[in-house]
């Protein structure tokens, strides 16, 4: 069975400028209208990740989920964040699809798994549906359109993937 998860739309982005989207299919998506607005944004801004996005998740039925947001959630994250949080707390879905440090730290604290783009990268590379070639390739790929992510987490992951 697919594991049930709530996606942010960080992740969303980066895996569709990586032309990847696909690497999500083992996963069964759960989007809030948050996440959703902020994609439509992007389409109406002419990017062209959020028409990928868009397409992506008409194809696979993905309605997005009307959610009320936590009161005791901190301010600094943004909405899409606050919305993911919410619908994955109230739902008692464990795993959360989130890549800013403080919105995963948030997420752990309400009880929650979360895993950023990278660590779908890892669970794409562990499945057999990337080798390694690939898998290094679009990390580096990731970093080079703008993923932020700390050095040393970088090469402790690269080596992971060489062992």
């Amino acid at each position: 069975m697919r594991e049930k998860v709530v996606c942010n739309a960080s992740p969303l982005i980066f895996l569709s400028k990586l032309h990847r989207l696909k690497l999500l299919n083992n996963y069964y998506l759960c989007i809030p209208s948050q996440v959703e607005a902020e994609i439509i944004r992007g389409l109406k801004n002419k990017k062209e990740d959020a028409k990928q996005i868009i397409e992506y998740l008409k194809s696979r039925n993905i309605e997005p989920a009307k959610i009320t947001v936590l009161k005791d959630l901190p301010n600094f994250m943004g909405p899409g964040e606050r919305a993911v949080i919410s619908l994955a707390f109230r739902e008692n879905i464990e795993r959360v699809f989130i890549d800013e440090a403080k919105a995963r730290t948030v997420a752990r604290f309400k009880g929650l798994k979360p895993k950023g783009t990278l660590g779908i990268l890892w669970d794409a590379f562990k499945s057999g549906m990337l080798d390694k070639e690939s898998a290094e390739l679009l990390t580096i790929e990731l970093i080079q359109k703008g993923y932020r992510i700390k050095e040393e987490v970088l090469v402790e992951f690269l080596k992971r993937i060489k062992t």
